[in-house]
C-alpha cells in the first residue's frame, strides 16, 4: 500500500472516529434552505486535515467545511479563505497552486446523521494534476473502508471488491442523487422518471460516495448523480473504475474531477441502457 493510501485510509478512519463521537451531541446550522451542517461535519474535517497535512504538508487541502463552526454561528456561511471566489464544486481558500490536492467530504450524508439514520460516510481523495490517484470512504457505523488506488484495484477492508455482473437494467438496482434544490419540470427529473419506468429497482440514500462504494462492492450496480461537488465524487469514482465498473458524466461524455454530474455502473451494456434514457432516450 502506498503512502498516499495509507494516509487516506488513515484520515477517514479519523474523522469517521469524530462522527461516532459526535452522534447525538451536536448543535445543527443550515448553508442554505435544505444544507444542513453540524458541529462533528468541523470536528471531522479537522481530524483528516490533522493527519494530511502531517504526512503531505505541502500539499492543497480542500474539505467541504472551509471555516470553523464558530465563524458558520457567527456569520452564517462560510468565510472565504485568501484565493478568492470558489468556483464550481471548489469551497473558498481553493487556490489551484499544488500539484497535489486533497480532495475531503467530512461527513457525506448530514441530513442522514442529524435524523440518527444510516448511511453516512467519510470520503478522502488525493488528486495528482486533477486525476485522483487514491481515495477512501469510510463507514464508521459498520467500520467498512473501500480504499483504492489508480492502477491497483479496490478493497473492502483489505479484500479486493469488483462490481456485480448485472448488465440490463431491469435487473438492476439503481440509485439516484439530486441537489437539495431541483426543478420537478427538468431534463433531469424527466431522466429519473424514464429510469424509475425501466429500471429494476432505485433507491435514494443520501449518500453519494458510499453510492458509489456500494458500486464498486457489487451491492448496488448503477448509480447516476446531478450538481454534485469533487469531494462528494473522487473517492467513489476511483473505486467504481478500479473494481472494473464505468464512469461517465451522465450524457455519456468522459467524467473529469471537475465535472458537475457523474453516472457509474458495473457493465458497458448497462451504462449505455442508462445514459440513453438520462438524455432522453
Amino acid at each position: 500500500m502506498s503512502e498516499y493510501l495509507k494516509t487516506c485510509e488513515a484520515a477517514a478512519r479519523a474523522g469517521g472516529e469524530q462522527l461516532l463521537l459526535f452522534r447525538g451531541k451536536f448543535a445543527v446550522r443550515r448553508k442554505g434552505p435544505r444544507d444542513l451542517v453540524t458541529e462533528a461535519d468541523f470536528a471531522s474535517q479537522d481530524a483528516i486535515r490533522s493527519v494530511v497535512e502531517s504526512a503531505f504538508p505541502d500539499h492543497e487541502f480542500l474539505g467541504e467545511e472551509d471555516t470553523s463552526f464558530a465563524d458558520v454561528g457567527n456569520a452564517g456561511s462560510a468565510v472565504d479563505e485568501p484565493g478568492g471566489a470558489a468556483g464550481p464544486g471548489q469551497p473558498a481558500g481553493h487556490r489551484g497552486e499544488s500539484r497535489f490536492v486533497w480532495h475531503v467530504d467530512p461527513l457525506d450524508g448530514t441530513t442522514n446523521y442529524v435524523h440518527g439514520v444510516a448511511p453516512f460516510c467519510v470520503s478522502v481523495a488525493l488528486a495528482e494534476a486533477g486525476e485522483v490517484v487514491a481515495g477512501a470512504i469510510y463507514d464508521p457505523l459498520l467500520d467498512e473502508c473501500f480504499l483504492a488506488q489508480r492502477g491497483g484495484g479496490a478493497y473492502l477492508n483489505g479484500t479486493p471488491i469488483a462490481v456485480s455482473e448485472v448488465k440490463n437494467l431491469s435487473e438492476a438496482l439503481v440509485i439516484a442523487s439530486f441537489p437539495p434544490e431541483i426543478d420537478p419540470e427538468s431534463d433531469e427529473i424527466r431522466g429519473f422518471l424514464r429510469v424509475l419506468a425501466k429500471a429494476g429497482s432505485m433507491r435514494r440514500t443520501g449518500s453519494a460516495a458510499l453510492n458509489l462504494a456500494y458500486v464498486a462492492a457489487g451491492r448496488f450496480d448503477a448509480f447516476w448523480a446531478v450538481t454534485i461537488n469533487t469531494w462528494d465524487v473522487a473517492a467513489g469514482a476511483l473505486l467504481v473504475r478500479e473494481a472494473g465498473g464505468t464512469v461517465t458524466a451522465p450524457d455519456g461524455r468522459p467524467f473529469e474531477l471537475q465535472t458537475a454530474s457523474l453516472a457509474a455502473t458495473a457493465s458497458p451494456p448497462l451504462h449505455e441502457q442508462l445514459i440513453e434514457l438520462l438524455v432522453g432516450g
